[in-house]
């Protein structure tokens, strides 16, 4: 057991990863050090660029990520992409002007345009089945880490005067990928990809290894693969790896990517982006000007944000998928009100009470966003689509995330020098109605096992079906059925 939650490890490291670089930019932006090197404000087109190319370079990489984690394995997927960022973060740090820097960032995203696709898959197939929830929840709260190591740094850093103060942290950007880079090459391939290329015996191995005590006789083991043997089958990889129409083809097909690209999407536009890359701005516009200060809040902000992730991921079979993401966009859509009024009050008044007060529910919507999205982005994913076609319909997942991260950072940006905080209304519209969406279109996966997904979104209802109750003993005889 201990050698599976080394494994998992690997994946959570890949999301403070991508945590660091969210924390990372946020902070050096609001460094005049970097600000006179390459000639950039705060805010304004140029930033937004700078921004938004790391997720361009991710969205660019997505069409490959898919084959390659169908193809090759989850673990291949990984090590080229930890491989791109390494090499990236050696053309960025170094940098002499914002061309260079742009083609590092450009890179280290289209590493994490790999790692996208394969760690949340990776850990939703290694896991026990016991602990699935959970543990695939806390995955996503690793941002947080990652943002709480590069905040903190980057605040040390701002104190130093020269090039290192921005430098240092970006070369720290290649720790955690070479840690999995290097890590990931003990790895076993998950049992589910194992299985469906036809390698039924390695894939009880690992299973035996990893959630049988060693022991091949195990339940757990036993009930594994005979849901595999039932869902999968030998030939249950899409040898297609250039085709996509699996994914569209079918009513429950398409019920799926709704909530594929509709969980994409909202995980990276309901304003997070707004709290995550522009904190510092954010806190400058209700009277907070000084460069360390906004540099401290910046660096508490994950700190309470990781709390609540954990918080949220511990809620997930408990409280259920849907019932927290409604409160959390319908909370964040509050807070943004509450924000949005507070501003206008220190921008138009100098009330310093309103300014502290915006800046208390910035952070109350870290926390909101935190619980009630956060554990779920790759997980929730993960778990509404099959095996054979999860690393294509995570890929597209991906594609809808950069796309929707591209137009949040790089608008963002512009909109805030335009028209500062009235940009918050958009977001505050924007939530509510992902609060109907969410109602009407996601389905509830709480105690449903991954390959028991297929019957609810073979229903003619299937946010109905998802609902329904059932008995785990059910659920047992159902599958032994099928196997016989």
């Amino acid at each position: 057991m201990f050698r599976l939650y080394g494994i998992l490890l690997l994946g959570y490291l890949c999301i403070v990863l991508q945590g660091y670089d969210g924390s990372l930019m946020g902070a050096i932006n609001a460094m005049p050090q970097y600000q006179q090197f390459f000639g950039l404000k705060s805010a304004g087109s140029s930033t937004g660029l700078v921004f938004a190319i790391f997720n361009i370079g991710s969205l660019s990489a997505l069409p490959f990520a898919g084959p390659v984690n169908d193809y090759c394995g989850r673990r291949w997927g990984i090590m080229v992409g930890c491989g791109l960022v390494i090499v990236g973060t050696c053309i960025q740090a170094p940098s002499l002007n914002s061309r260079m820097f742009l083609g590092g960032r450009f890179l280290c995203g289209f590493g994490q345009g790999f790692v996208n696709v394969s760690a949340p898959t990776f850990v939703a197939e290694m896991a026990h089945p016991h602990w699935r929830g959970p543990l695939s929840g806390l995955m996503q709260t690793n941002y947080f880490v990652g943002s709480i190591i590069a905040s903190w740094i980057t605040y040390g850093t701002a104190f130093i005067n020269g090039e290192g103060s921005f430098r240092i942290p970006l070369w720290l950007q290649m720790v955690s990928s070479g840690i999995v880079f290097f890590g990931i090459m003990f790895s076993p391939e998950t049992p589910r990809w194992l299985m469906a290329h036809g390698k039924a015996s390695q894939a009880e191995q690992v299973l035996a290894e990893l959630h049988g005590e060693g022991s091949v006789d195990n339940p757990f083991v036993k009930l594994q693969m005979a849901e595999m043997n039932s869902q999968i089958g030998h030939d249950g990889s899409d040898k297609r790896w250039w085709d996509y129409r699996d994914l569209f083809n079918t009513h429950a097909a398409r019920r799926r990517m709704v909530c594929v690209a509709g969980m994409s999407w909202f995980g990276q536009y309901s304003g997070n982006a707004l709290v995550s890359y522009y904190f510092p701005v954010i806190v400058a516009q209700t009277g907070i000007t000084n460069p360390h200060t906004q540099l401290l809040l910046n660096a508490l902000n994950p700190v309470v944000s990781w709390f609540a992730a954990i918080s949220g991921a511990m809620l997930l079979d408990r409280v259920g998928r849907r019932p927290l993401l409604m409160s959390g966009v319908l909370g964040m859509a509050v807070c943004l009100a509450i924000v949005t009024g507070c501003t206008k009050l220190s921008v138009d008044t100098a009330n310093k009470a309103a300014g502290n007060a915006g800046i208390f529910f910035i952070y109350l919507f870290s926390v909101i966003f935190s619980i009630g999205l956060v554990p779920l982005l790759p997980f929730y994913i993960a778990e509404t689509l099959p095996t054979e076609t999860r690393a294509k319909g995570t890929a597209v997942g991906a594609v809808v995330s950069s796309s929707a991260s591209i137009l949040g950072q790089y608008t963002t940006a512009v909109a805030i020098e335009k028209i500062g905080y009235y940009y918050y209304i958009v977001f505050i519209v924007w939530d509510v109605i992902e609060c109907l969406i969410i109602y009407f279109f996601f389905v509830e996966t709480k105690n449903r096992t991954l390959e028991e997904m297929n019957e609810i979104f073979a229903s003619p209802n299937p946010v109905k079906a998802s609902l329904k109750k059932r008995d785990m003993v059910e659920v047992v005889q159902e599958t032994v059925k099928g196997v016989e």
